[in-house]
């Protein structure tokens, strides 16, 4: 009897990322420091589910993904990159209304400003521009996409951006989480749109992993780049 990937599966995978989690910040707790806290629960996430989807993997006829990148596919990163500045400028009016101050509305995204070492720079650079685009994608695009086969494409686009968006209310600010959410929420929404369209042309997730990671790259280098050093590149 034939086992497709499932709503189930998509659950188990989510709490894999739970799980990995809380493995890595209980090993950061021995070594101590905050860096290293933060670095190793976003690399303890995304690994963790990986490991939960591989683990299922192996119980299925048909594991495929549709993971799977081509040389071209790298022009997309430009895309992710347009695409993030885009809605920056197009949400810039109601997130300055908001949040006055020019605060994050994500706590991740301040926490990873704060960031001081090389090392927690560069580990938290190839978490967000690497690790995290391919992890969503076999997540959202791969599993619950192939969970909601045969229901009407447009149904699967926005159930899946809708989730997407959703997974994304981890990260906002407690303290201020109705404001964080609108301005964050339909912004991931829009960007989950365009990966399940992408997704759906190309019936592969290499350029839905490009986009994802060239929008992810523009955010983390105006977090962790010196605001200073901005400054004297755009001179």
């Amino acid at each position: 009897m034939p086992r497709p990937w499932s709503l189930p599966d998509f659950l188990f995978v989510i709490l894999g990322g739970f799980i990995g989690a809380a493995l890595f910040v209980a090993v950061s707790e021995v070594f101590g420091g905050e860096e290293l806290s933060l670095v190793l629960a976003l690399t303890g996430q995304y690994l963790g589910h990986l490991v939960m989807l591989w683990v299922l993997s192996r119980r299925k006829d048909h594991p495929d993904l549709g993971f799977a990148i081509e040389g071209s596919d790298l022009g997309y990163l430009g895309l992710g990159l347009v695409l993030q500045l885009a809605l920056a400028i197009l949400f810039l009016p109601l997130s300055s209304l908001l949040f006055p101050e020019g605060e994050s509305a994500q706590q991740v995204g301040t926490a990873i400003a704060g960031l001081e070492t090389t090392t927690a720079k560069v580990a938290a650079m190839v978490t967000a521009v690497v690790l995290a685009p391919v992890t969503e994608e076999l997540i959202f695009r791969g599993i619950l996409l192939r969970a909601l086969e045969g229901r009407g494409r447009r149904t699967i686009m926005v159930v899946t951006s809708l989730v997407f968006a959703a997974f994304h209310l981890l990260g906002l600010d407690p303290s201020r989480i109705l404001e964080a959410a609108a301005v964050v929420l339909p912004q991931l929404f829009l960007v989950g749109l365009v990966l399940a369209w992408v997704t759906f042309r190309s019936n592969r997730l290499g350029p839905a992993i490009f986009i994802h990671s060239g929008f992810n790259l523009l955010a983390a280098v105006v977090l962790l780049v010196p605001p200073e050093m901005l400054e004297q590149l755009a001179q």
